[in-house]
């Protein structure tokens, strides 16, 4: 029976051993990132961070075809004009060949045109904010998948490390049971333990090897190529100095200043402003226009019939109906333009501009509920940062004492001064130390990179008393 089980549990890590090999890939290690790569790789392949820097670029160039309106066109244009008529003057011609080498065209409503402009800059300082916002929504993502990794692979880890102490005391339970120094409730006790966490070990690898591969899918890769650096587990953390209240309204403060969304809603009340005063400026502004050409006519000329014989006395009418040669002609018209029909309520631009102030409205109640969720959760993940940071130091002298106390456990059971279910009760001690610990340090990084996306900044900003 013994041997049956020894046999089934071998066979149990061998499944698991030939399991993590199939699911690496064949040839090469996975590499070893630290956050700061990581970051930078899930940057670089995230597809929605691409769109929103070409947005970007598109927005741009609104701004710059805004400021285009102040270029005047510059065209040449070569045309023919066929007429006819029984009597007047455009019986005097068929029509005529136009030629302009140099043709000038300019229009601006000044209203239209700077709101225009002061639109589409905002819409370009939205589409920035979007980036941002995506950009720290990659982040937290990576680095939460980040140590959603490493936890599980510590959890992992300590449930192995459980089932060889288990394992270890069942070996001294049995030789402790054969000379008759224990009764059999212990050892079967002991058996029980091993048995009950062999499955914990199974599903600890599964959940490690779904956090590998998230971790990965937010890198944007579809194999386990990297794995996270588990030395960050090691380095210092640093604990907030100030007092709760206080770093709340300052944090509250700067992402209401700084933070992406709350820019963003800004941007888009400022735009929807503009867009409603660049459709009043069609009545409100006259359009100023210049127009001007300089080039070649030719003009198809009829004759006309006085009803005198030609000679020297005929009448010459080649000024009033012109010649078939070419001639050099220019033309400048400068005007200004009232659009009067605007004022009519049912004019669409009356109606766009209706549609702009509904719009305006909008962006304000966005706004409003923006600021009013941004205080809840600062204050929420600034607790979890406060409550975490003073969570590792404790767990970690928690973790030596319960080093200690099983080490003497042992110890003490070997010799027969504690029961078995002493002994086990100091290695789930050790085992739940380590749990605290390493959930601590999970919730510190997370708490932190929750930060970083609500106030829309660095550490720099959270861990300052003055926010300097």
């Amino acid at each position: 029976m013994r041997l049956q089980t020894a046999l089934v549990f071998l066979l149990s890590l061998t499944l698991l051993a030939v399991q993590e090999a199939g699911a690496m890939p064949k040839g090469s290690a996975p590499t070893v990132l630290d956050v700061e790569r990581s970051v930078a790789t899930a940057l670089k392949n995230n597809r929605e961070y691409r769109r929103a820097l070409h947005s970007l670029q598109a927005a741009k160039e609104k701004v710059n075809a805004a400021w285009g309106a102040l270029m005047p066109l510059l065209e040449s244009e070569a045309s023919l004009l066929r007429q006819g008529a029984e009597s007047g003057f455009m019986s005097l011609s068929d029509g005529q060949y136009d030629l302009k080498l140099l043709q000038l065209r300019f229009g601006i409503n000044p209203g239209a045109f700077y709101h225009t402009l002061q639109m589409s800059r905002k819409n370009h300082i939205a589409a920035a904010e979007e980036l941002r916002r995506i950009k720290g929504l990659v982040e937290y993502n990576v680095i939460k998948a980040y140590f959603d990794c490493i936890l599980a692979g510590e959890i992992e880890k300590m449930r192995r490390d459980s089932l060889s102490v288990y394992s270890e005391n069942l070996k001294d339970v049995r030789n402790l049971y054969r000379t008759g120094s224990v009764p059999k409730f212990d050892f079967l006790q002991a058996q029980v333990q091993v048995k009950s966490l062999e499955p914990q070990v199974l599903e600890a690898e599964s959940a490690r090897s779904l956090a590998i591969d998230m971790y990965n899918y937010h890198l944007g890769y579809d194999a386990r190529k990297h794995v996270p650096d588990e030395g960050v587990l090691k380095s210092a953390f640093r604990t907030p100095a100030e007092n709760a209240e206080a770093a709340v309204e300052r944090l509250k403060a700067l992402a209401l200043k700084h933070r992406p969304e709350v820019v963003q809603v800004e941007m888009k009340r400022e735009a929807a402003h503009h867009r409603r005063e660049a459709g009043a400026s069609m009545y409100l502004w006259p359009t100023f226009t210049v127009m001007g050409y300089y080039g070649k006519t030719k003009n198809m000329p009829n004759e006309i019939d006085t009803g005198l014989p030609p000679g020297p006395f005929t009448p010459d009418f080649s000024q009033i109906t012109g010649s078939d040669n070419w001639q050099t002609a220019w033309q400048v018209r400068v005007a200004a333009t009232y659009r009067w029909g605007a004022l009519i309520p049912t004019d669409p631009v009356k109606a766009s501009v209706r549609e702009e102030e509904e719009q305006l409205k909008r962006a304000q109640e966005e706004l409003a509920d923006i600021k009013q969720l941004v205080g809840v959760s600062i204050r929420s993940s600034y607790s979890k940062l406060l409550t975490s940071s003073m969570t590792i130091q404790s767990q970690k002298e928690n973790v030596s004492l319960a080093e200690e106390g099983l080490r003497i456990a042992r110890e003490s059971y070997r010799a027969g001064i504690i029961k078995n279910s002493e002994l086990i009760a100091a290695e789930y001690a050790l085992t739940a130390a380590k749990a605290g610990h390493v959930n601590a340090i999970y919730n510190y990084h997370v708490a932190l990179a929750e930060l970083r996306r609500e106030i829309g900044s660095g550490d720099a900003i959270i861990f300052t008393e003055e926010g300097k």
